[in-house]
């Protein structure tokens, strides 16, 4: 039997499914309960929204798909010699299962490498540390330094800088493209349009808004910072670039209605956190 290119590609992406902890449970969750695929989907989500799956420490747990990679400490200067700087471990996230099969259906090889360069400079460089583009040509995509190069040109015309050793001069604060993600969500522009962007999945999308209406119901609960950074399980720096977000667009009547749809989601939804971390806090007090 011949198959053309997208057949082919889809045949490819359903057999790696299997080969994920979500593919293998929504296989055991069909044959068993003889159900649907979209009902054992509703049901890992379920499962993974009430057991907080996604909140995993990731610093002690390495899921697969993960590995841990020595890069050069964020605070230290470019153009100091490697041999002089201090070197830190972190774990990225080279294989993120059904995500990446997800943009590789809708965006092919380059938007899957884009995806990858993306998300583990930013996991690293949330860690305090900055990989540089040797890291990821010759020990994490295995390709060329001028493709490197060229997906890193890309992204800086979108205004989004990615944080690795040779871009140390450009990062800045409100540059994450999670911050850049939801910006463009509270402006109501389309949600296929910030995918094709940012070369992400609807799902991590939907992750970041859902985090940041969470950062801000936190704070509003009177939580701190570094407490809010461990309950969404994500860095300080992050958290505050959230919440930098919010006050500038908190207060303008445009984007009310929008912002209060955003929160208000995540209100009905995580109503038990926001109360357990409330009651710990007047405890204390």
């Amino acid at each position: 039997m011949i198959r053309d290119y997208r057949v082919q590609s889809e045949f490819c992406s359903d057999r790696i499914s299997f080969k994920t902890l979500d593919g293998t449970f929504r296989h055991l969750i069909e044959t068993g309960a003889n159900c649907s695929p979209f009902v054992s989907s509703a049901i890992l989500n379920t499962a993974k929204k009430v057991y907080r799956l996604q909140e995993a420490d990731k610093e002690h747990a390495m899921r697969p798909g993960q590995m841990k990679i020595v890069g050069v400490a964020a605070h230290e200067l470019s153009g100091k010699r490697i041999s002089e700087c201090q070197l830190r471990e972190c774990v990225v996230t080279v294989y993120a299962d059904n995500e990446d099969n997800q943009i590789r259906a809708r965006h092919g090889i380059t938007g899957l490498r884009r995806a990858k360069l993306l998300r583990i400079a930013t996991e690293a460089w949330e860690q305090g540390v900055l990989l540089s583009h040797e890291d990821f040509a010759y020990r994490i995509l295995h390709c060329g330094l001028r493709t490197i190069a060229r997906d890193i040109k890309y992204f800086k015309d979108q205004k989004i800088y990615i944080p690795t050793r040779g871009q140390q001069m450009d990062i800045g604060p409100g540059t994450s493209h999670k911050v850049l993600a939801v910006e463009q969500m509270i402006q109501r522009k389309d949600e296929y349009e910030i995918s094709k962007r940012i070369y992400h999945s609807l799902g991590a999308i939907e992750r970041y808004t859902t985090t940041f209406a969470r950062v801000v119901l936190l704070k509003e609960k009177g939580v701190s910072l570094e407490e809010i950074a461990f309950v969404v399980q994500h860095s300080q720096r992050l958290v505050r670039e959230y919440l930098d977000l919010y006050q500038r667009y908190k207060d303008q009547p445009a984007y009310q209605e929008r912002l209060d749809e955003i929160i208000g989601k995540a209100r009905n939804i995580d109503h038990l956190t926001l109360s357990s971390v409330s009651g710990e806090k007047k405890e204390r007090s």
